[in-house]
């Protein structure tokens, strides 16, 4: 494929929001028979809209035992994954960690060895993209990217025995 046709089938721009969280306490229904009590672990989600706004791509992922900031950094990557399929000119990573965007940005210094590694995979990862830029949005913008990575940290085989019981 021409380079000129490659750029004709890019998207002008597009928006990544990326969360990741760990230990969030789960939601039960009072009114169910036997409410689901699991502990839920880490987990990451990301999801991409086109300028109009339209979700056009979406992923979540269970994450090993890691800090808050690592799982921010998993959501980041996971986002990065979700944007080289787009192919987009400019990719516009939206995340609701101060710590992430500061250290992305090189604001911030990383003091932690963990997440020089974590960073260093994220740069090595946006690399790959022909344009990119990260904004700072407060906890609510970033909703349903909190919502994939939420989903993420439960326990599924917990879950699918809750589900497969059939109280309802």
């Amino acid at each position: 494929m021409s380079w000129r046709r490659w750029l004709a089938g890019q998207l002008p721009r597009i928006w990544v929001f990326c969360d990741g969280g760990l230990g969030a306490l789960p939601e039960t229904n009072p009114a169910a028979p036997h409410p689901l009590s699991v502990r839920m672990g880490a987990g990451c989600g990301a999801l991409v809209r086109r300028d109009d706004g339209a979700v056009i791509d979406w992923a979540w992922r269970a994450l090993p035992p890691v800090t808050n900031n690592e799982a921010e950094y998993a959501g980041l990557l996971l986002g990065a994954e979700l944007a080289l399929r787009q192919r987009a000119r400019l990719t516009v990573f939206v995340l609701d960690s101060e710590v992430v965007v500061g250290q992305m940005t090189g604001r911030f210094g990383v003091q932690s060895a963990a997440l020089r590694t974590w960073r260093r995979r994220a740069q090595k990862m946006v690399a790959a993209l022909p344009a990119v830029e990260y904004r700072l949005a407060p906890r609510a913008w970033n909703s349903l990217a909190d919502a994939l990575a939420r989903q993420a940290g439960l326990p599924w085989e917990a879950v699918r025995a809750y589900l497969e019981k059939g109280d309802s």
